[in-house]
Formats: C-alpha cells, sequence, structure tokens
C-alpha cells in the first residue's frame, strides 16, 4: 500500500509538471517572443510580377498614366541606402527623400505608389496584391516617420502605380512616392480617372494623405509603340 500510494504521488507529481508546461505554452505566445519564427519563404510558383523565384529581376506590372494602363518593365532589383536612417533589414525608408542616388544609370521623374489604408479594395485594381511581394521591390520599409515606432519593420503594402511621364520609354530609375488613400470611393476616383492629376486632386480634397518621399528607387521602363503590350507572367 505504501509502495502504490509512493506511486500515485509520483505520478500526481508528473502530471502536475505536465499540466504547469501545458499552460506555460499556451502563455508564452501571448506575451510575445524575443526571436519570432522566421517567415516562410515565398512559393516557387509566384508569377514573376509577385517577385516569385526564377526570375533573374525581369518582370512587368501595370501602371497608370494619362488617363490608361501601361505596363512597365523591370530589369534590376530595387536600391535603397542609407542614410536617412532606416531601421529596416532592406534599408528602405518612408518620408525622407534619398540621399544617395543609385550608383549607374539616370534618376528620372517619381513613379507614385498608391496604398489603401483601412480598407481593401478590389484586387483586380491592385498592381501589385500581394503585401511584400512584388517584382523588384523591397519586402520591407521602414514607416516609423509616419505611424510611429511599430512600424521599423513594415512590410510593404499591396499597391498600385501612377507615373507622370514616359521617360522617352527608356530603362531608368525612378524615385518612389507613397501615396496613402483613406477611403474606397477616393480609391475608386483614382482608378477611374487614371492619372496624376486625380492623385493632385485626391490630396486636395482629403481623400489621401499627402505624398511622402522615400529613399527607394525602382529600376524598369515603360512600354511604349511597337513593343509588347502585355510581359509574361
Amino acid at each position: 500500500m505504501k509502495m502504490l500510494s509512493r506511486f500515485s504521488r509520483d505520478a500526481q507529481a508528473q502530471l502536475g509538471v505536465v499540466l504547469f508546461l501545458g499552460f506555460v505554452s499556451v502563455l508564452v505566445p501571448t506575451l510575445g517572443s524575443a526571436h519570432p519564427p522566421s517567415s516562410p519563404a515565398p512559393p516557387t510558383s509566384l508569377p514573376c510580377r509577385d517577385g516569385g523565384r526564377g526570375c533573374i529581376d525581369i518582370g512587368f506590372t501595370d501602371a497608370w498614366f494619362n488617363g490608361g494602363t501601361v505596363q512597365l518593365e523591370y530589369s534590376h532589383d530595387f536600391f535603397c541606402a542609407t542614410p536617412p536612417k532606416s531601421s529596416g533589414s532592406s534599408r528602405c525608408e518612408a518620408g525622407e527623400a534619398a540621399i544617395t542616388a543609385p550608383p549607374s544609370g539616370p534618376v528620372v521623374s517619381e513613379v507614385y505608389l498608391l496604398i489603401p489604408i483601412g480598407f481593401t479594395p478590389p484586387v483586380s485594381t491592385l498592381h501589385c496584391p500581394v503585401d511584400g511581394r512584388c517584382i523588384d521591390h523591397p519586402e520591407t520599409i521602414d514607416l516609423s516617420r509616419l505611424v510611429g515606432p511599430h512600424g521599423k519593420h513594415a512590410v510593404l503594402p499591396a499597391h498600385s502605380f501612377v507615373i507622370e511621364d514616359q521617360e522617352a520609354f527608356q530603362s531608368t530609375w525612378w524615385p518612389v512616392v507613397l501615396v496613402r488613400v483613406k477611403t474606397l470611393d477616393a480609391w475608386n476616383a483614382i482608378v477611374a480617372a487614371k492619372s496624376i492629376d486625380a492623385v493632385d486632386a485626391c490630396q486636395e480634397n482629403g481623400g489621401c494623405f499627402a505624398e511622402n518621399d522615400t529613399n527607394a528607387f525602382l529600376f524598369f521602363q515603360v512600354l511604349g509603340p511597337g513593343m509588347s503590350p502585355e510581359g509574361p507572367p
């Protein structure tokens, strides 16, 4: 009887340890971890537009220009250099213009990244519909100057593009400017107009936040007359 009682006490103690560890395993995720698990690698099946593997930095997206839709052909990874100081792994930051330009190639007019804030637009109106995944774009960007400390390691949101010049259809560096759109109605107005004038009007009437410079550059050319109207996926 004494042996059975001692065994019973041991079993109860072991059960108590198991229950305690189970409780801790539930509690710890709610407290956060100093070393969160790394994000999974992107699927190999992603198209080049969405930054799929094996695309050797070559891919295509749509963009809006002067009332219509054009295609942008990318052939080089993005460029971001500090300063300004960036907390992001990409060294890209919003809220201050670049100090260092790319080491080679001309820098031309801005490309405006339209980012929906607080609403979800139809996916058909997003030129880069996957957060953090777009050909030759940074996966992350430091947004702390715009949204506070929690934006230091922000994933670049899904977005669309507006350009204001074709730049003679040459492959060049385009400085990135962010325009955050506040409402679906404001977004739809830009989608309908497909022009930089509509973006300016959106900022003037309060449907968009003021534009924000970044230290990021994208490298692409606008496809022109006689070129393929559609690139590969």
